[in-house]
């Protein structure tokens, strides 16, 4: 299945419950949030899904699990991270058989010189759909050039989109995006969208942020589509104090949020992150619950 992935594409995060177990309910529950909130396509797992922190079974229950509380209503995207290339042609082997509709994959430095090889075995194993072709900055992304994505794209078929993660992202977002043809046809804007407005700006056509903060970005995407620059850098603005919070304590104050419209019951993570104090949590969420007016008021 060919799909065309624009607008705001949230990954969506792993929630566990009071044992520390994968909590399929709030998963299903965070599928709605995503169809509610206006996103595009969902995708699980990503790095802000703590994708290296979940076992094999772990991450094909879960998919398994959004894909059919997704059940067609929206693209479902499977991540198939991995520092090791062959585990990622694995992965790719078992998320064909779910029904997703394209996987994003991750250029890694295992990977080496052999770029092309490994992304056609990974498109042989997904056997249809697109590939993201994500590209992180060292040590655990290639932190490629443009020129070397857009080679990559004309060389594996499959490759339809890129995902710029890199700091600074925007040079490389201006590289890409002129080379956008008949080898790629968008490049999605990443790195937590604390960058958006300028990947905008440069001609991204879509983000792939985690999904705290999904009702703003729809609406920020939204305003700057249909020409409403003025609206879209509002909103923009509004969502910096929490990406800046957002940049050291990455899955916490995700599920914080998440937890504060009671989509999650716990904000329990497994990544090694720094923890926030009470002070910390009462501010992001003073931030966020600003945010919210604010995007309402201009709504309005």
């Amino acid at each position: 299945m060919t799909v065309r992935l624009e607008g705001v594409l949230p990954i969506i995060p792993t929630p566990f419950d009071q044992t520390g177990a994968v909590d399929s309910g709030a998963l299903r529950a965070l599928v709605e949030f995503g169809v509610d909130g206006g996103a595009t396509a969902l995708v699980f797992p990503g790095v802000a899904s703590e994708d290296v922190h979940l076992s094999a079974a772990e991450r094909r229950d879960a998919l398994m699990h959004v894909v059919d509380a997704a059940a067609g209503r929206l693209p479902i995207i499977a991540g198939v991270n991995s520092a090791d290339p062959e585990v990622m042609v694995d992965l790719a082997r078992t998320v064909a058989d779910l029904n997703v509709d394209g996987v994003m994959a991750m250029a890694v430095p295992a990977m080496g010189d052999n770029l092309v090889s490994w992304f056609k075995r990974l498109s042989d194993a997904l056997d249809g759909g697109v590939i993201i072709l994500q590209n992180l900055f060292a040590p655990r992304g290639a932190d490629l050039s443009a020129r070397q994505m857009l080679d990559l794209a004309a060389a594996v078929p499959a490759i339809r989109y890129v995902k710029e993660e890199g700091v600074p992202s925007g040079p490389k977002v201006s590289e890409l995006v002129a080379g956008c043809g008949p080898n790629l046809d968008g490049v999605i804007g990443g790195g937590g969208a604390r960058y958006l407005f300028e990947e905008l700006e440069r001609g991204a056509i879509a983000t792939m942020p985690a999904i705290e903060l999904l009702e703003l970005h729809v609406a920020l995407m939204r305003a700057y589509t249909s020409g409403d620059r003025e609206r879209a850098l509002t909103l923009y603005t509004q969502s910096l104090p929490l990406l800046l919070i957002q940049a050291p304590y990455r899955m916490r104050l995700t599920k914080l949020i998440l937890k504060h419209r009671q989509v999650m019951a716990t904000d329990l993570v497994r990544e090694a992150l720094p923890e926030m104090d009470e002070t910390l949590k009462a501010l992001t969420l003073e931030f966020y619950d600003r945010a919210l007016s604010s995007m309402e008021r201009v709504h309005a």
